[in-house]
């Protein structure tokens, strides 16, 4: 069963020394503490409950216990009635844990009582002893107090009803299922003097309670419902002893008993214990060893009960005892000498571990080959776009396969650029994924982190001013070119619309042969011997006919070479696109490798800060549970020292093998920081709990804790209920 114990008061000196015995439990989740927050106000009971809920319903716990530990030698609880603190209890705490739908299956409200007390259990102390009073019989028997100290019932005032009584009753001669007339009147006078002297006592009382003004029912204070409830109950009692049959008890009837058996039902913790169990142990403070031994033996008392809420289970609710718990003395200094050493030689471990990590070094990461993640190179692709024949005719279909040529060659230069980005989108997704790789080939060398890290950084600087600097734009390929075809066809329809067609060649040709020719048909018509210029004038003519034809085909081959030298330009223009698209890659290669780079960098310098940072907060966990260690030594060094125990040194110890310290986790996690979980150091199983119940006799199991011999359990004679 889960359990929660709170303190109500302020913290108990050198409690934290016995702290420790509860980390187990509450590493396990099966204890939790709250402390009232040390004020001299009253107890902030409504954050209180909903810290407990959030806890209880975070852990999904429904089954639990509440031990309410409470000091009546603390400086507030001192000047409070024990029925004051109940009250609170039950309304602010319980009430409310019960609305909410958390209310535990049992209470115990555990006193710690190191208040001095006579033989009859009286405090000594004057304030002390007032409340004890009010708490055990429901009026004060030490006298009146003074004016505005309270309206509680005093001794003298219950004094006062047994005078106007008068004399005992005598019974011997009265019939008691039918009292004779005299007898019954005497009686009734009896009892209502006794009730009228009541009645007038409790009048003054709520006098002084309606003249002090709005006063809660604390303490000396009895409020208006209260002294209405007793009154009521005894004329109750009145009614009852007038009626016949008369009970032979009469004879020894005291109205005083009878007030402070009403008043103690009503006034004393009888009022307000509810199905509360009331626990209470005695701690002497006549020492410091004596008050350790009392802390110690309160919290192998509240092991116990957390292990086996049975054992609560077996007291009647609303009902008041004393325990005692006795252990074994020397078990206890074997258990806490062996969490001594424990603590000590975890420290000599950490403390060489210090030593080694005192400089922090790593190993190098070895270089990645960068040249590999390139985009894949695009093809050439001449084939497909030769240059027309210088040979042939330029006729009016010339400027249809020129542009046929251009719509090609614009064809394959869209091709490329698509293989282009689909190459190199390959290459992103490729260094993406080895964006991601977590792989670090690590070499033997090895170098101090701080150093490595502002290698790093420099580097880092450095290529990533040549990323900056090898950003590639855009590819201008497909631009350049279109801006280029639509001027080219321009001046291709400029040079052809310059071209002189066949017919004009002809026309030429012959207007050249006649002009050549006119001279010699002149010569021949003057001769008159016209025999032997025959064959002289036919050779000029063929002659004049060769060079008129070798002109107009040189002709036509000069008015040709524009187009063909025009052609020549556009194919030369379309290689150096060619070429700027296959610069273009180069230089997106060339970025990518260094981008790559530039990440593959920034992937060390981070892996080698997380190596340092992870040095460092591992430095920094050892050193703080070296602290803790130093701190918990120096409180079981502390806690011998209360309880007088000797200390063994270490060299005259066993070699067994501590717990292993957990750095990450808290103390409470750790078994190291509890005595309870040293490895090796006791048995497996004690030999059981004796618990003396009255005089019953039960056994339990020890689990882990084989400190305790026995625990008795008798009802409690400070707070008779």
């Amino acid at each position: 069963m889960y359990s929660i114990v709170i303190h109500v008061g302020k913290r108990y000196e050198d409690w934290h020394l016995v702290e420790p015995f509860f980390y187990k439990l509450q590493n396990k989740n099966e204890l939790a503490f709250y402390w009232e927050e040390d004020s001299s106000s009253q107890p902030l009971y409504s954050s209180l409950v909903d810290r407990m809920i959030e806890h209880l319903d975070r852990l999904r716990i429904r089954d639990w216990q509440l031990i309410i530990l409470l000091n009546l030698n603390d400086e507030r609880n001192r000047h409070l009635r024990l029925t004051t603190q109940l009250s609170e209890i039950r309304k602010e705490l319980l009430f409310s844990l019960k609305d909410k739908g958390f209310y535990p299956l049992q209470t115990i409200l555990h006193v710690v009582d190191m208040i001095k007390r006579n033989s009859n259990y009286e405090p000594k102390e004057d304030g002390v002893r007032r409340c004890w009073e009010l708490d055990h019989f429901g009026y004060l028997e030490t006298g009146q107090l003074a004016y505005g100290m309270g309206n509680a019932f005093t001794k003298q005032e219950l004094n006062k009803l047994d005078e106007a009584w008068g004399d005992a009753i005598q019974l011997q001669d009265i019939v008691l299922d039918q009292p004779d007339h005299i007898f019954k009147i005497s009686l009734k006078s009896k009892c209502d003097r006794v009730s009228s002297c009541l009645k007038q006592v409790i009048n003054r009382k709520k006098e002084l309670l309606e003249n002090l003004g709005e006063v809660k029912a604390y303490d000396y204070w009895m409020t208006t419902d209260q002294l209405e409830m007793v009154l009521e109950d005894f004329k109750n009692k009145m009614d009852q002893i007038n009626t016949p049959p008369l009970n032979p008890s009469l004879t020894n009837f005291s109205p005083s008993n009878e007030l402070a058996g009403i008043l103690k039902f009503h006034v004393g913790i009888q009022s307000e214990i509810g199905d509360i169990r009331l626990i209470r142990q005695e701690i002497d403070q006549s020492s410091q060893r004596e008050r350790m031994k009392g802390y110690l033996e309160l919290t192998y008392f509240l092991l116990t009960i957390s292990h086996h809420p049975t054992l609560i289970e077996r007291m009647e609710k609303g009902s008041a005892s004393v325990i005692q718990v006795t252990l074994e003395e020397e078990r206890v200094e074997k258990l806490l000498n062996n969490y001594y050493i424990s603590l000590l030689k975890a420290k000599r471990q950490i403390e060489d571990q210090l030593l080694l990590h005192n400089q922090f070094h790593t190993h190098r990461f070895r270089d990645d080959e960068f040249a590999p993640y390139t985009a894949a190179a695009i093809e050439k692709k001449r084939d497909a776009n030769p240059l027309l024949s210088k040979s042939s005719t330029i006729t009016y279909h010339f400027f249809d396969q020129w542009e046929d040529q251009l719509a090609k060659a614009e064809t394959i230069l869209l091709d490329r650029e698509r293989e282009l980005l689909q190459n190199s989108s390959e290459a992103i997704k490729k260094l993406n994924v080895l964006k991601r790789k977590n792989e670090f080939l690590e070499e033997e060398e090895s170098v101090e982190i701080n150093d490595y890290k502002q290698e790093l950084v420099q580097k880092i600087g450095f290529v990533n001013q040549q990323v900056i600097d090898a950003a590639p734009s855009l590819s201008e390929a497909l631009l350049n070119w279109k801006k280029h075809v639509a001027g080219a066809k321009k001046k291709m329809q400029f040079l052809l619309q310059l071209l002189p067609n066949q017919r004009q060649y002809q026309t030429m040709g012959l207007l050249v042969f006649l002009i050549l020719i006119l001279p010699f048909l002149h010569m021949w018509a003057t001769t008159t011997s016209k025999s032997g210029w025959i064959f002289y004038f036919v050779m000029a003519v063929v002659v004049l006919l060769s060079v008129t034809c070798l002109g107009y085909f040189y002709t036509k081959r000069i008015s040709y070479r524009p187009i063909w030298g025009f052609q020549e330009e556009t194919f030369v223009y379309t290689e150096k696109i060619y070429q700027m698209q296959l610069d273009s890659q180069a230089k997106y290669n060339h970025y990518l490798n260094q981008l790559f780079k530039l990440f593959s960098l920034r992937k060390y310098h981070e892996k080698v800060s997380a190596i340092g940072e992870e040095k460092k907060e591992q430095n920094l966990l050892q050193r703080y549970h070296l602290i803790k260690l130093e701190e918990f030594a120096q409180m079981s060094n502390r806690l011998l020292h209360i309880l007088q125990m000797n200390k063994e040194q270490t060299s005259t110890k066993q070699d067994y093998r501590i717990p292993s310290i957990k750095y990450e986790k808290s103390v409470m996690e750790n078994p190291i920081y509890s005595p309870f979980q040293q490895q090796g150091l006791q048995e497996l199983s004690g030999k059981g709990i004796e618990v003396y119940h009255g005089s019953a006799i039960e056994q339990y199991q020890s689990n882990y804790f084989n400190e305790i011999n026995q625990i008795r359990i008798q009802e409690d004679k400070v707070y008779k209920l």
